[in-house]
């Protein structure tokens, strides 16, 4: 069942933001593809482009939070409500399902942001950023590369991205605690500002609370040399090091099952279906 609601998910929220990434693809091929065509001389319509793609992927994360908010709100709290809580599932699927829509959907925004920063950097190089400063950034790049294996490299890749992963994660488990939240019976008159205020708060409590811990405990994973090694202070990181800090992983994963119990017991207990 949980594949089923998966698909409805993506169906429903891929109708905005399936398009917009569409648009994104089409506008990263042209600058490329005219890129390599015109043999690195940068030309107007690729500047556009490249202006275009960095105005998507810094709104991208925000229209991801609307587009997000409105179907959760829309899909259990307001006329899809009956039909949603009336479906042969229970209700941890049907949170589990929009939590995963919507992580989905704040990882591809992140894979935006990222692919525009690349192209931007290997088209535009010096003739925006200026030669000296594109060969500092070229020569920084194997100095973070060197004396690293294959498989090294890799593994701490993965163990970023599983932390970007979780961390898009939480977020979403926030805004939905916080509009499960606005609806109940006190707040659901004007479940809109509320949903915008209870949001913020948890989203400053969750981040204050995590930066308070992170700054008196290290704990973290490091690459030094060409090995993993588990990093208990900053002195031990040596120059060029990349270092994961887990302590922020494991607060923001205690939050998460945290506020995904709160919003479970909201949705079944609290909340008033419109």
């Amino acid at each position: 069942m949980l594949g089923k609601l998966l698909k409805n998910e993506f169906i429903a929220t891929g109708r905005i933001m399936g398009a917009l990434y569409a648009v994104v693809a089409v506008i990263m091929a042209y600058v490329l593809g005219s890129y390599y065509i015109t043999k690195d001389t940068a030309s107007t319509g690729q500047m556009l482009g490249i202006m275009v793609l960095l105005l998507i992927s810094s709104c991208s994360f925000i229209l991801t939070a609307v587009v997000m908010i409105m179907n959760f709100q829309k899909s259990l709290y307001g006329d899809q409500g009956y039909l949603s809580f009336t479906l042969p599932v229970k209700g941890s699927t049907l949170l589990i399902s929009k939590i995963i829509t919507s992580t989905v959907w704040f990882v591809a925004a992140f894979v935006c942001l990222m692919g525009t920063a690349a192209i931007t950097f290997f088209v535009v190089k010096e003739d925006v950023i200026g030669e000296e400063t594109f060969s500092t950034i070229e020569s920084l790049l194997p100095m973070f590369l060197e004396g690293k294996s294959v498989s090294t490299i890799i593994t701490s890749i993965v163990i970023s991205m599983v932390s970007y992963f979780l961390r898009f994660a939480v977020i979403t488990i926030e805004m939905y605690f916080a509009i499960s939240l606005a609806n109940t019976r006190h707040f659901q008159k004007k479940y809109l500002l509320w949903t915008i205020i209870f949001t913020i708060a948890v989203l400053f409590i969750v981040e204050r609370i995590s930066g308070v811990i992170a700054d008196n405990i290290v704990f973290g994973i490091a690459t030094v040399g060409n090995k993993l090694s588990i990093i208990t202070s900053y002195d031990q990181l040596a120059s060029g090091a990349s270092f994961t800090d887990l302590v922020s992983v494991i607060t923001y994963l205690i939050f998460g099952v945290g506020l995904y119990y709160a919003t479970f017991y909201v949705m079944n207990k609290k909340v008033n279906i419109r």
